[in-house]
């Protein structure tokens, strides 16, 4: 007899639920508020003040993924070139691309916890400094400096190198141990090389040789084929 009372609350806090999303933009707007007037952005800028109790920077644009920016965080960033195309094939070229962001990471404060770098997109999970620069920010350096530096190679000036980028914030420890699992072994899922330290334009070698033995096990024991992140792409080497 029990189940039929737990199903009918959860659907009325379903209906509450709804109701409040679509009444959340005229609650603020009394309230003179100067937050986006998307239904999502401003749940989720309350949702995440409360939980966090920081400042956090909302990015919202049109047919692109939203942004949070959270000081003293841990991020996942992916990027890919437009179209996917193989701008950056060849070794000296992903040697470009991974010596950049190594020195935009740095001028920024963010420390770099692993990396993956190819031909059409890259991966980086980084933590965010208490004072510093947003993701969108970097991400805009990153491109601009790289975009400017393959056009030269590559006597194609006004060419847009960059399509867009998605970016997550990991809050959970778990989470953030699968996902450095995953970018270490990205160059193994694109099946570029069989065993991920082999491939030089990611962290994996890194890793293995910097990171305390126990701590490596313990991240390489953590599975990562059923994470979702945007990495549809197929890059050469």
């Amino acid at each position: 007899m029990r189940k039929p009372c737990f199903r009918l609350s959860w659907w009325i806090r379903k209906c509450f639920i709804a109701y409040y999303y679509e009444n959340i933009n005229s609650f603020l707007y009394k309230r003179k508020s100067s937050w986006s007037h998307s239904k999502r952005g401003p749940l989720r800028r309350i949702a995440v003040q409360r939980r966090y109790k920081v400042k956090v920077d909302v990015i919202q644009w049109h047919h692109s993924p939203t942004h949070v920016y959270m000081p003293n965080t841990m991020y996942i960033v992916t990027a890919s070139t437009l179209k996917h195309e193989h701008i950056f094939q060849g070794k000296d070229k992903l040697m470009l691309l991974q010596n950049t962001l190594f020195t935009v990471m740095e001028d920024y404060g963010w420390e770099l916890q692993a990396w993956a770098v190819f031909s059409n997109h890259y991966h980086f999970i980084g933590k965010s400094p208490e004072q510093g620069k947003t993701v969108r920010t970097l991400v805009q350096r990153l491109h601009s400096e790289t975009s400017r530096k393959i056009n030269e190679i590559d006597s194609n000036k006004g060419r847009r190198v960059w399509f867009q980028y998605w970016d997550r914030c990991l809050t959970y420890e778990k989470s953030f141990y699968a996902r450095l699992n995953y970018v270490h072994n990205n160059p193994v899922k694109h099946g570029l090389v069989k065993v991920a330290s082999q491939y030089p334009f990611c962290s994996a070698g890194w890793f293995e040789v910097n990171a305390k033995p126990s701590f490596y096990r313990k991240i390489s024991s953590f599975k990562y084929d059923m994470i979702n992140i945007q990495d549809n792409f197929t890059p050469v080497w």
